[in-house]
């Protein structure tokens, strides 16, 4: 039977609350209770306050360690072990078109001291200037609704052949729009339908409005020129252009659902003959839970979640046998993404969507479907968040736990005897997927047997798609089309992977790591036959000599050490390197929007010595939030502050470059990106020695249907 939620593990002993546990829904509700009464007592109360998010304001990461004695460095014994449980709190308050940040103390079970009974807030902080929080999910949605009623809209619409009642709108950030300096931004990018259920991004319209996400209001409507157009310069030089000839949108349909391709007169036939592969566990699932901490074979990973990151696992320990429980990461995070889009000329340029900051990739985080987005014997856990009301939203099922087989984990056969040691390799897999407008993106994290950790992206969905007049040409360099008169703009997706280690403790460092040709000629007394070469070991001393990119011509990796501790053998540092081959780097120009506003992109490794309040690369409001140098991870890299030895936080920009193919329309086959954690001289040897051989009896041979048997190629 699949393991429909976390009642249905069998727990291994749960102990007290873990700091880092998800807000609760009792916990929201008495935030927002708390957040209430102090807004009605201040000076001027506000009248109309809206929530935009409440998630927890994570501990002090010394006190964690300490209340949870996973590290038992000197550092982390000093301080106290006394939990404050806390909730950070961004409100709007639409009367007065302003936003505030507050700290709401929570009552709490975590204290060594004196029990926190009534909540209260802590902090209070107004947002000055240009700085607004993450869309929330009703305020996208109600764009639909503005956009609807407005009558400006409306005789757009209709001038192309579509009643406004039709019109159905994504709601984006803004970037940066210099026309409307200090208010809450949404462009709208605006669709029709043949039918309710019909591919609305087959059918883009060709204005895009802007509104005040505050008040309502209907800003300007923007209308892109075509290909081939002089293209205006600047915002104010397009806003005083009156509208050019009208495009209608394409209405040709192109549909992926199998239901509405079948009404499509296309003669559409779903494929035939794929029999069903099962997945099976008759003696049920090898993991359980200790609360939210997640037990598999040697592991032990916290399995978090918030609003804006999504998935956060924390405190991963690995037990090896020979030395116990050993303390791997603190905390792991896909921090924050962008997504820029190539085409230059107004207002396309603002096509750059930082999915984690201003929306929330845990906000948008699918209920995900049993036998769907996960097969086999599956454990789900909910996740409870705010509405605009200050109430509670549940998206149940928003993280998808489960085993898979992994293929081989080692073999080796003796050609002498051929007799053989092969084990299987399996990995756990904690999943969640988000949608975000037209694109979705599968987050895995994978631990297998043998100490690695992976983190599996896949990029599916639809891509963004714009229209083309019946004889325009395409903009070659800049967007393919997919699809007649429909366009699809080249763009990136690219991803902050936050990686705070422990290993074995709580001070690291980072080595860079290129394989290179020995320096001595052919010939030469150190490389006569030229054939050698070696690792160059690079360490990095600062935050600045830290930012570097990958380069495959030396196969460049990086290796987080802990140099308190050397392998008995290797006498290496012991540590845990990171591998990825998907490291594109941002093709948008220094000085344009996106560089200024996205600093994590610009290279694809920085190393910054641990800081409590710095959890996203591009900061906490990247909503409209112009960026430049001194800037988020801008800023923290110029530090001179030594990164040897010292608690270090390594962030890593891996991603892709997508030029799109007609084969992502009408719906994108997965692209898949992945970044390795393995371990480096951290254990005394193969760390899945241990796993036993087995032969799957239930393996047959298809040609003949024949039951298989176990052979000589399995000894245990």
């Amino acid at each position: 039977m699949p393991i429909a939620s976390l009642a249905d593990l069998k727990l291994t002993g749960a102990t007290r609350a873990h700091p880092l546990d998800p807000l609760t829904a009792g916990e929201i509700l008495l935030t927002s209770k708390a957040v209430r009464s102090h807004s009605s007592s201040l000076p001027v109360p506000l009248e109309r306050l809206l929530f935009n998010s409440i998630s927890l304001k994570e501990p002090p990461k010394l006190s964690v360690l300490n209340y949870l004695g996973i590290v038992q460095d000197e550092e982390v014994k000093a301080v106290s072990s006394e939990i404050t449980r806390q909730a950070i709190v961004h409100l709007l308050d639409s009367a007065t078109a302003r936003a505030f940040e507050a700290t709401v103390d929570l009552p709490s079970n975590l204290h060594d001291g004196k029990r926190i009974e009534v909540p209260s807030v802590s902090d209070w902080v107004a947002l000055e200037g240009a700085v607004q929080p993450s869309l929330q999910v009703e305020e996208l949605l109600w764009s639909e609704e503005i956009c609807r009623k407005d009558p400006q809209i409306a005789e757009a619409a209709r001038a192309v052949g579509v009643e406004p009642e039709n019109l159905y709108v994504d709601g984006w950030c803004i970037s940066v729009d210099e026309r409307f300096p200090n208010r809450r931004l949404q462009q709208c990018f605006l669709f029709t339908r043949l039918r309710p259920e019909d591919n609305l991004y087959a059918h883009p319209l060709d204005f895009i409005p802007v509104i005040d996400s505050y008040t309502g209001e209907v800003l300007t409507i923007d209308y892109p020129h075509m290909n081939g157009d002089a293209a205006p310069s600047s915002a104010e030089a397009h806003s005083s252009l009156p509208p050019r000839d009208r495009i209608p949108p394409p209405m040709e349909p192109h549909n992926y659902l199998h239901s509405e391709l079948e009404l499509d007169e296309s003669g559409f036939k779903a494929r035939e003959g794929l029999k069903p592969i099962d997945i099976t566990q008759p003696q049920g699932v090898s993991f359980a839970f200790d609360g939210r901490t997640l037990v598999w074979q040697n592991w032990r990973i916290h399995v978090g979640f918030n609003y804006r990151e999504g998935m956060v696992l924390s405190h991963i320990t690995y037990d090896d046998g020979t030395n116990g429980t050993r303390p791997l990461f603190y905390r792991l995070s896909v921090a924050e993404m962008v997504v820029p889009y190539a085409k230059t000329t107004f207002p396309h340029h603002r096509k750059q969507a930082f999915d984690t900051g201003e929306y929330g990739i845990g906000a948008l985080a699918n209920s995900l479907a049993l036998g769907c987005d996960c097969k086999g014997e599956i454990a789900y856990l909910d996740f409870d968040m705010c509405n605009r009301q200050g109430g509670v939203e549940t998206i149940k099922n928003a993280i998808c736990i489960h085993e898979e087989d992994a293929g081989i984990l080692h073999k080796h056969t003796d050609f002498r005897t051929n007799k053989a040691q092969v084990a299987r390799n399996r990995k756990l897999i904690v999943s969640s997927i988000c949608t975000v407008a037209n694109y979705e993106y599968g987050f895995y994290f994978t631990f297998d047997l043998a100490g690695s950790i992976e983190l599996e992206v896949k990029a599916t969905g639809i891509v963004n798609a714009y229209l083309l007049a019946e004889n325009e040409s395409k903009d070659p360099a800049h967007e393919v089309i997919v699809a007649p008169r429909i366009a699809a703009q080249h763009h990136q997706h690219l991803f902050s992977l936050r990686v705070d280690p422990m290993l074995d403790g709580l001070k690291s460092q980072v080595v860079q790591v290129d394989a290179v040709q020995d320096d001595g000629d052919v010939g030469s007394d150190t490389n006569f036959y030229g054939n050698g070469f070696y690792n160059k070991k690079t360490l990095y001393k600062t935050p600045t000599e830290s930012v570097s990119d990958y380069d495959g011509r030396t196969g460049r990796m990086w290796s987080i050490e802990n140099p308190n501790k050397q392998h008995p053998y290797s006498g290496a540092n012991v540590g845990y390197k990171l591998v990825c081959p998907y490291m594109p780097p941002l093709l948008a120009k220094p000085g344009s929007i996106v560089w200024n506003r996205a600093p994590f992109a610009r290279h694809n490794m920085f190393v910054t010595r641990y800081a409590e309040d710095e959890l996203y690369p591009s900061g906490i409001h990247i909503n409209q939030h112009p960026g430049g140098d001194d800037f988020g991870l801008a800023e923290w890299v110029k530090r001179d502050a030594s990164i040897v030895n010292e608690d270090v936080v390594v962030w890593a920009s891996f991603g892709m470059t997508h030029f799109s193919r007609p084969e992502d329309w009408p719906i994108m086959p997965v692209e898949m990106l992945r970044v390795h954690l393995k371990p480096s001289s951290f254990f005394q040897r193969n760390p899945g020695l241990d796993v036993p051989s087995s032969a799957d009896l239930k393996s047959k041979l298809a040609n003949g249907n024949t039951n298989g048997t176990s052979s000589s190629c399995c000894r245990s």
